[in-house]
């Protein structure tokens, strides 16, 4: 990526420092920061403590839900929380007494309480409620993008998927919005903005709504903007990745850019069934040492840079080849003299014992990611069958199976719904599967498949009732002409390649299983292309607004926004047209060869390799940037929030 590019993305933090400052300097008094315990990790990457200190705040607690915090006299207390509805009602809960008894001149205000990255106006209304109004103030504070990599941004509201697609709540979206028109301050107006959704397209009304730029006189840093919404892609959350990245989220917890490697715990060992749990722990690594964490930047730890978005099986090759290469490099030290020995301690050894420590770190990940991954051919080989719709028979049999003897809550679930999307499932099956599950795991479990069709990702789940016809139905494979949207989608844009159509109709999964990365593709082991890298694809390599309305004219919901207003590619490419044709009112080829993708609901690492993939194919430069980043288990995850 171009340094000054990357300099400016970096820039958010010190816009998101001004923000605080003014917050902070505004309240007087010594004051004492208490931070609700998902806020830490995403603000060390705005502030630091010693920032913080400067800034007046002598001490900093990490909030208690279950306990107040004591209060002297003159000390002010400021709390910051999310902006989640039972977050701040507990907060009131636990200040009312306090603030109550203590009734201080309202003139000093003690308390004080910043929402990120919004302050609803309802929150007013329940701290007068609750007596509290002149006693608590309240602030907002969005840090807006946080830099993790090069080319990745986030802005870190884990809780926006679950409010916009599982709730139908869209108070997350102006904060968003707001976040957006930053990146326009800093970053220039794209020429053409290409969004795909219902969240995308009211994400996009919202940024209009706040009003036009003042005309800048730098050039823009993007050519172009694509905005899609995470429903309109499921597939490429829900496959297991066969990258390096991917693969460590799947497995360890994401905590802002950082993986926490925990031999005793993670994310798969954690979901398991309490009976499964002692069988398939054994051969993880011992539990003696210290959980250690692993930065995903590729400036602060090269290991990671290095393999970032290679295939698992490679890097796990690679890691093993630096060990020992490290071995042997610090055996030299028995055969050097005293001077070189002297020398070699000075000037080598703290960058090789650092380095060594990394790679150790990485090699203990890759060991507890082959472990819990287990038998990894066979869960590709499902999600392949389960793409082409091989056999539905088969498939509802073998996610059944796993779900027996593996016993993983999330991802079982992921398999089904990832069949869903693909395939269909029928009421019957789905009552079958959910019968099953709650038997397994409980039946408070089953309000996750009203959420879970909430979302899309499952159909409803109806009462029982005997139909024999579409049982026997649901027992034979879909007939070609009955196609799903997302089969139907799916052939259009040439994203399944498992028949040879690969990128532009070139790559095939045995070239993939060889290694070849020669498509993005590779990035599920040649089977999926992810819907953002090939619209990425698309609109780098189109040549005018015909090209385009015949390579997207037919998928709906697809809209084009433009200084004249939003339109699809088919009535863009017919107005120019009517006009003459003219190449000066053409925004394509861009000029630019630059794009900003920002994925509504969350993006993953497959997703990010495949765009870089895509941004080196084509000499480009593509910033992938989302509300979180997650994997597929984390998706379902949410379902259980409830």
């Amino acid at each position: 990526m171009d340094l000054t590019l990357d300099k400016k993305l970096q820039g958010f933090q010190l816009v998101a420092q001004e923000k605080l400052c003014s917050i902070l300097c505004s309240i007087p008094g010594k004051k004492e920061l208490i931070l609700e315990p998902d806020l830490i990790k995403p603000l060390e990457h705005v502030v630091t403590a010693s920032w913080l200190k400067l800034k007046g705040i002598q001490r900093i607690y990490k909030h208690d839900a279950a306990q107040s915090l004591p209060r002297s006299a003159d000390q002010v207390h400021i709390y910051m929380i999310r902006s989640v509805l039972g977050t701040f009602q507990t907060l009131l809960k636990q200040l009312q007494p306090v603030a109550l008894e203590e009734m201080p001149d309202i003139s000093l205000k003690m308390y004080h309480i910043v929402c990120v990255p919004s302050c609803y106006s309802y929150f007013q209304t329940l701290l007068e409620q609750a007596g509290l109004y002149g006693l608590v103030e309240l602030y907002h504070f969005n840090w807006d993008f946080i830099y993790f990599d090069q080319g990745v941004l986030s802005l870190e509201l884990p809780n926006l998927y679950e409010c916009l697609y599982l709730q139908g709540n869209t108070s997350p979206l102006p904060s968003a919005a707001q976040s957006l028109r930053l990146l326009q301050m800093i970053c220039g107006q794209p020429s053409v903005i290409l969004s795909f959704g219902r969240n995308s397209s009211q994400l996009l009304q919202m940024l209009k709504a706040l009003g036009k730029l003042p005309e800048s006189t730098n050039p823009p840093d993007y050519g172009g903007w694509l905005i899609i919404d995470r429903d309109k892609d499921y597939p490429a959350s829900l496959l297991t990745p066969a990258i390096y990245a991917g693969l460590l989220l799947e497995v360890f917890q994401l905590r802002s850019g950082e993986i926490l490697v925990d031999n005793s715990t993670n994310k798969i060992s954690s979901q398991r069934v309490e009976l499964l749990q002692g069988k398939k722990g054994k051969g993880v690594p011992s539990a003696a040492s210290k959980p250690c964490s692993i930065r995903l930047n590729s400036s602060s730890d090269e290991i990671y840079g290095d393999n970032r978005y290679k295939r698992f099986a490679q890097v796990s090759s690679l890691i093993h080849a630096q060990v020992k290469a490290l071995g042997l490099e610090l055996q030299k030290l028995n055969d050097m003299q005293l001077e070189e020995m002297h020398d070699y301690v000075a000037r080598k050894l703290p960058k090789l014992t650092e380095l060594k420590s990394k790679v150790l770190r990485h090699l203990n990940a890759s060991e507890i990611v082959i472990q819990m991954m287990g038998n990894f051919r066979r869960l590709q080989t499902l999600e392949e069958d389960i793409l082409n719709n091989v056999s539905r028979k088969r498939l509802l049999g073998e996610i059944d199976e796993l779900m027996t003897t593996d016993g993983q809550r999330f991802n079982t679930l992921r398999l089904l719904c990832l069949l869903h999307h693909c395939v269909g499932v029928a009421p019957e099956e789905l009552q079958i599967f959910a019968r099953n599950y709650c038997n397994l795991f409980g039946h408070r479990e089953l309000g996750v498949f009203q959420q879970l069709s909430q979302a899309g990702l499952l159909p409803p789940l109806l009462a029982e009732k005997k139909a024999a016809p579409t049982k026997l139905l649901a027992n034979l494979p879909l007939p070609k002409f009955q196609q799903t949207e997302f089969q139907a989608n799916a052939n259009r844009l040439k994203l399944l390649t498992s028949s040879g159509d690969g990128q532009d109709g070139g790559s095939t999964s045995k070239n993939q299983a060889a290694g070849l990365q020669s498509c993005p593709s590779f990035v599920f082991n040649g089977t999926y292309i992810p819907l953002v890298a090939q619209l990425c694809s698309i609109l780098l390599k189109t040549n005018s607004a015909e090209e385009l309305s015949a390579k997207l004219g037919m998928i709906e919901g697809l809209l084009l926004h433009l200084d004249g207003g939003k339109t699809t590619p088919k009535a863009f490419a017919n107005l120019l047209k009517v006009n003459g044709g003219a190449a000066d009112q053409d925004v394509f080829p861009l000029r630019l060869r630059n794009l900003f993708v920002f994925v509504v609901g969350g993006a993953s690492y497959a997703e990010i390799a495949a765009c870089d993939f895509v941004a080196k194919l084509t000499g480009a430069q593509i910033t992938v940037a989302s509300d979180s980043l997650m994997a597929g288990s984390d998706l379902i995850a949410t379902a259980f929030n409830h």
